[in-house]
Parts: structure tokens; C-alpha cells; sequence
């Protein structure tokens, strides 16, 4: 493989073998058993992780497996470059990572309204709009509990954390890079089978992928290990600066 690629896969194997993954993971733990911190900040701070973790580990998985399509790499390697921007955007701040844990009602209250609009288009009636107006009651009724007053207007939207980390351009030129071979794009369609490209284009999402799994790993663990909202050492990993 092309020391330039195998340089990021080493580094996130390094983080995988070494204690620092462990410490991230125990430090997670001992917030949500002692209930030091707010439950909403270890929540959304867990489910990163956790999410990072998994895509990474799936992503190796694809990797060594021979028969997984560069499509599958890609797919990986573009949801780590996602997640890694969620995990420095919450980092820099509270209000950041409280902005995430409540767009995640706003997500699912969009995710109603379009079930809710496509049942009227095919005319379903009855059951089908009573359930997804107690699920629109019931989600309401949950936001209130966990804090969150309203769930009008939109989620934030990646590509929007991305500019608001310093990282808009990376990300616009990567997660477009990357979608070209996630989608049956006419590229993707018409092409023949080349089984040496094939491995190229697999090392090289896996490369990435284990970019990002270090920077956003790199950033939890900055804040969640060492309390800190300074993600200097994420913009010298991805290369970009780190705006507010």
C-alpha cells in the first residue's frame, strides 16, 4: 500500500490497540454512573462516540473482507467524515452539543411530516394518519421532558457544523468525492470491472475513513478526557484551520 495512505490507517489502529480508547469509554462511564454532568451532555457525547467506534470497526471490517464493493468503503468512509464533524462541532462548545441533542427531535419531527405528506399524496386514511399524529404528540410531549422548547425550524445540517469548524471546503470537496462512488452514478454504471482499481479505491476510502475516525476521535477525546474545548490538534490531523 502507498505510505501515504497506510500513514492514517496506522494512526487510527494505533488509537484501537492503545489505552486511549479504553479512557474515552471509561470516562463516558463514569459521568453517566455518577450523574456529575448534565445526562443530555453525556448522552449526546456517548452516542458519538459510540458511533464513531462502530462506523470505524465497520469499516475495517469491509476492508479486509475481499468480496465488499469500494461502494461499501466509500459509504463507511463518508459516514466517519459526517460523524467526525459532529464530534468537533460539539466539542468546541456546550451550546453546540445541546444544539445537536435537540435537533434530534426536529430530525424525527421532519421524518413525521413526510409520512404525513406522502399519506395524503396516496391517499391513506384512518390508521395510518392517526399513528403519525400520536407519534407527532408523543414526540412533542418527550422534547418537553427532556428540556427542549420548541422543535420549530430546521436541524443544522453537516455541511453547516463543517463551516462553522473551519472545515466547510474539506468537507464540501470530500463528502462530493466521496458520494461519486456511494451512488449508482452513470460512472459507477458503465464502468467495467478492474480488480487492481477496485483495491486502489478501497485502500483509499479506508485511508480516509481512518482520517476522519482520528480526528473525531481526537476531538472527543480532548473534551471528554482532558475537559477541553480547544480542537487545535483536530485541525492539524484534517489540515484545515478552526474557526469559531
Amino acid at each position: 500500500m502507498d505510505p501515504a495512505l497506510s500513514k492514517f490507517i496506522n494512526l487510527a489502529n494505533d488509537i484501537a490497540e492503545s489505552r486511549r480508547w479504553a479512557t474515552v469509554n471509561e470516562n463516558l462511564a463514569r459521568l453517566a454512573k455518577s450523574g456529575a454532568g448534565e445526562a443530555w451532555w453525556t448522552r449526546v457525547f456517548s452516542a458519538l462516540a459510540a458511533q464513531l467506534f462502530s462506523e470505524y470497526l465497520s469499516l475495517k471490517e469491509a476492508h479486509g473482507n475481499a468480496r465488499a464493493e469500494p461502494a461499501l468503503m466509500a459509504w463507511r468512509a463518508r459516514n466517519l467524515l459526517e460523524i467526525t464533524v459532529w464530534c468537533i462541532y460539539c466539542s468546541k462548545s456546550r451550546e453546540n452539543a445541546r444544539r445537536l441533542f435537540e435537533d434530534a427531535g426536529r430530525d424525527v419531527r421532519e421524518m413525521i411530516d413526510g409520512f404525513k405528506k406522502w399519506g395524503i399524496a396516496a391517499n391513506m386514511q384512518g390508521d395510518w394518519m392517526e399513528y403519525f399524529k400520536a407519534a407527532e404528540q408523543d414526540l412533542s410531549r418527550r422534547a418537553a421532558s427532556a428540556g427542549v422548547g420548541s422543535l420549530d425550524g430546521s436541524y443544522k445540517r453537516v455541511s453547516a457544523a463543517a463551516n462553522n469548524c473551519g472545515l466547510g471546503d474539506h468537507f464540501r470537496l470530500t463528502h462530493g468525492f466521496l458520494s461519486k462512488f456511494v451512488h449508482p452514478t452513470a460512472m459507477q454504471i458503465v464502468s467495467e470491472k478492474d480488480e487492481a482499481r477496485a483495491a486502489f479505491q478501497k485502500d483509499l476510502f479506508f485511508s480516509h475513513g481512518c482520517l476522519y475516525f482520528t480526528g473525531g476521535f481526537t476531538a472527543l477525546e480532548d473534551r471528554i478526557v482532558r475537559g477541553s474545548e480547544n480542537v487545535a490538534n483536530v485541525a492539524s490531523i484534517t489540515g484545515s484551520s478552526s474557526d469559531s
